[in-house]
């Protein structure tokens, strides 16, 4: 046999073990924790703003003392209720937008918490558009 005609072998590459090199974590995931958490604050300033903003109930305490009882829904509350929930959504949306797009190494993760938000506020505004609708 001459030199030539010598087979190459292929000897099996080893596996690389992953090693992590960020200290902490990078600017996006901060931007979209923080974005989750504004967002369950206007879900809760919301829920807020529509407890409020419901009629009193007429109660023993009422009755006792003669006081009368408003009947109606404070038009201005809901309104801003309104306006925390759509806040709310668009910066949830704007926040899963961000977490996908730069969701590229092996170890990102996708936020619950800014998922979650998302359902929720979505569900709130649903809510709102089919009981207060005419309040708008």
């Amino acid at each position: 046999m001459d030199d030539n005609d010598q087979m190459p072998i292929n000897l099996p590459v080893r596996a690389q073990k992953f090693v992590e090199r960020r200290k902490r974590p990078n600017w996006i995931v901060r931007i979209v924790t923080t974005i989750a958490v504004l967002g369950w604050i206007g879900v809760f300033v919301a829920l807020l703003f529509i407890d409020r903003a419901a009629p009193a109930q007429e109660n023993f305490i009422t009755i006792y003392l003669g006081q009368t009882v408003v009947g109606y829904w404070k038009q201005s509350m809901l309104r801003g209720a309104f306006a925390a929930t759509l806040a709310s959504f668009v910066a949830s949306i704007l926040g899963m937008i961000l977490n996908v797009a730069f969701h590229r190494r092996k170890t990102d993760r996708y936020s619950k918490l800014l998922i979650a938000v998302t359902i929720a506020s979505a569900i709130l505004l649903v809510l709102y558009l089919i009981y207060f609708s005419r309040y708008l």
